[in-house]
């Protein structure tokens, strides 16, 4: 049976076609670092379309179908903690497709940029305040287009490092 080879491959080859059109693309990543650590994660919430402002079925998440108590829950799973102590060198890298139209960085909602980044690395000095006060809350949120809207969000988590004998 010489037709069954190229039968095969055919169908072989329709299946992973389908599985590749079935496949979503990734909303883009960024990656946080302070001293040794880092983490990387795809937004938590992404607008595909530039011009578009995130919307609630553009978030991984379905916050609105859990039960209160289950919202902290699901939001530490996506969320990755730096270790980091006052002074210390926080860096932020983003995919180019995040810096094209610029982001804004933020520390328990106090903006540190007054206008959007547009480069794909920014760093800052870690100030005491935050972290004083316990664990601190990063926020980056990529604008569209025209700068109005949030076009995606990402959060991490900043928390005081320990020194050895602590």
């Amino acid at each position: 049976m010489p037709f069954r080879r190229p039968a095969v491959t055919l169908l072989a080859v329709s299946a992973a076609l389908l599985a590749l059109a079935a496949c979503e693309k990734p909303a883009p990543a960024i990656t946080v670092f302070s001293g040794t650590t880092s983490a990387n994660r795809e937004a938590i919430c992404w607008s595909f379309e530039a011009d578009r402002a995130v919307e609630k079925g553009d978030c991984s998440l379905d916050l609105e179908a859990q039960p209160a108590g289950d919202v902290a829950n699901a939001l530490l799973n996506e969320i990755a903690v730096i270790p980091t102590t006052p002074g210390e060198t926080v860096g932020i890298s983003v995919d180019p497709e995040v810096a094209d139209n610029g982001w804004l960085v933020s520390i328990n909602g106090a903006p540190l940029t007054r206008t959007p980044v547009t480069e794909k690395y920014f760093r800052f000095t870690m100030p005491p305040k935050p972290l004083r006060d316990g664990d601190a809350q990063l926020v980056v949120q990529a604008v569209t287009q025209d700068g109005s809207a949030v076009r995606g969000s990402w959060i991490f988590g900043l928390s005081e490092a320990h020194k050895n004998g602590d």
